[in-house]
Formats: structure tokens, C-alpha cells, sequence
């Protein structure tokens, strides 16, 4: 009697679930997938603009650094100049 039900219970599970001690098969999904979305398009082509109008914002800012960065550079040689000029007076006058 015990082996009847065992087997009436193993038919009854169906052809995806063998029996076994995975009682919680899931079948895959039959539905199709459509590959084009149109989100993704929408996605890409607004990332695309704002990369455009940050790049050139980012540009400016970086060439503006690398001007001021030189103008301090010649500020800093005349002080140097300066300075130099200045100990050389020094030093002639003792």
C-alpha cells in the first residue's frame, strides 16, 4: 500500500519535477522578450546630450586652471628676480 502512493505521487508531480527533493521547480518563463526597448534608446540618447554640454563646461574649467596656473608661475619668477636683485644690493653694500 505504501508503494502505491509513493507512485501515485511521483506521477502526479509531471514531467518537469522528476520526484526528487527539489519541490520547488519553477518552469522557465515562455514569454518572448522584446529585444528593442525604447526606454534604453531614450536612456542613451539623454546621457549623450548631458555628456555633451558637461564636456565642454569641463574643458573651460580645466583650461582656465592651466592659464592661471602659468600666470602664477611668471609672478613668481619677477618675485624671484626681485629678490635676487635685492640680496646682491645687500650683499655690495657691506
Amino acid at each position: 500500500m505504501a508503494t502505491q502512493k509513493k507512485s501515485q505521487q511521483l506521477t502526479r508531480q509531471g514531467t518537469n519535477n522528476s520526484g526528487g527533493s527539489n519541490g520547488f521547480y519553477i518552469p522557465p518563463p515562455t514569454a518572448v522578450v522584446d529585444k528593442t526597448n525604447e526606454h534604453g534608446q531614450i536612456v542613451f540618447l539623454l546621457s549623450l546630450i548631458v555628456v555633451m554640454l558637461i564636456l565642454p563646461l569641463f574643458l573651460y574649467l580645466m583650461a582656465s586652471m592651466y592659464f592661471d596656473m602659468l600666470v602664477v608661475q611668471q609672478e613668481n619668477k619677477r618675485q624671484q628676480a626681485i629678490v635676487r636683485r635685492l640680496i646682491t644690493e645687500l650683499e655690495n653694500k657691506k
